[in-house]
């Protein structure tokens, strides 16, 4: 792989990726000429970018993992810190923690010493994410805060977007609903000034979640509606699962399991079709409790053992907590 991409192609990736149009900047990619070189480690990490936003796991993997070698070849450390974030976020997906921690601390400790605070700020997020689904609240919540505080300096608002959505749930984890509600609306707001579809759906999901919580259900609605059209404008399969997992708790907060679990059932497909493990086992639990309403209580058992399974695999302390015993479990005495 080379290093050095064509800058006319080079830049209009980025601008792609600035503009949240990654289905156009993987279609243009496609129909582009192979590089006789072979493909450029900045072209191939920003492809690897589209396609991790897009749900592509597989081919995201494959294309990080080659910048990232290429990168190291040249002691490009630029290169690599942006390659070794990537590699991290990618495994964290794939529900792979140890692997997301290690990556996420190697590009932490190299951004720091390159004095790149913008990326110190990025990786914290990241790791933060890592540490919460880990039940480390308290030193993701100090994290998020860290990254929160430089991008406000840097007034960059994706990354306060993206931060303050980790950051209010948190807060939702921990029951504290009003300050979860700020922040999430605070997140929209940034992700609506950016202009990214893929990340506003995001924030208004989380933003759901928030209304759920404080039972307003009707403002919940809404902003899933507005989620999932801008999820499928920017052709995000996996953002389009994640509205139907939190469409169904909204059903089932509703009493209306049948539709619960008739929203659910397809995003559960999504996301083990992706190979998003986090939100397969987010999408089995809401079934396992839709199936276990509607009395179904072999078929809940099933999905629920299926949730749990993912859950200790990760290490996702927090998530096991809230899945609770199986559906039909006797009493403990």
């Amino acid at each position: 792989m080379t290093i050095s991409p064509d800058p006319d192609r080079a830049r209009q990736y980025q601008a792609l990726l600035a503009a949240g149009r990654y289905q156009e900047l993987l279609e243009e990619h496609a129909s582009a000429p192979p590089d006789a070189a072979g493909e450029p480690a900045p072209i191939a990490l920003a492809v690897a970018t589209a396609a991790l936003r897009l749900g592509r796991l597989p081919e995201a993997t494959d294309l990080a993992a080659k910048a990232h070698d290429a990168f190291r070849r040249r002691a490009d450390d630029d290169g690599r810190l942006r390659s070794l974030n990537l590699l991290g976020a990618i495994a964290f997906e794939r529900g792979e923690l140890p692997g997301a921690e290690a990556h996420w601390t190697t590009a932490l400790e190299l951004a720091r010493a390159l004095g790149d605070t913008l990326f110190a700020a990025r990786v914290s997020n990241n790791l933060g994410s890592a540490l919460h689904l880990g039940g480390r609240v308290g030193e993701s919540q100090s994290l998020y805060r860290r990254a929160l505080l430089e991008y406000g300096r840097l007034g960059e608002r994706r990354f306060i977007a993206e931060t303050a959505h980790n950051l209010a749930m948190t807060f939702r984890s921990s029951g504290d609903l009003d300050l979860a509600d700020a922040l999430s609306a605070e997140a929209v707001r940034h992700a609506e000034s950016v202009g990214d579809p893929v990340l506003s759906a995001l924030m208004l999901t989380g933003r759901a979640e928030a209304c759920i919580e404080r039972g307003e259900y009707g403002l919940a609605e809404e902003a899933l509606t507005r989620a999932d059209r801008l999820a499928r404008e920017g052709g995000d399969e996996l953002g389009i699962a994640e509205v139907s997992r939190v469409r169904g708790e909204l059903w089932l907060r509703s009493n209306q399991a049948d539709r619960a679990l008739a929203e659910v059932e397809p995003a559960l497909a999504a996301a083990a079709r992706s190979g998003s493990a986090l939100l397969e086992a987010d999408c089995a639990a809401v079934a396992s409790r839709a199936l276990a309403a509607l009395g179904r209580t072999d078929e809940a058992r099933q999905r629920h053992a299926a949730a749990a399974a993912i859950y200790a695999s990760l290490g996702a302390a927090l998530q096991l907590d809230r899945l609770g015993k199986a559906p039909g479990s006797p009493p403990i005495e």
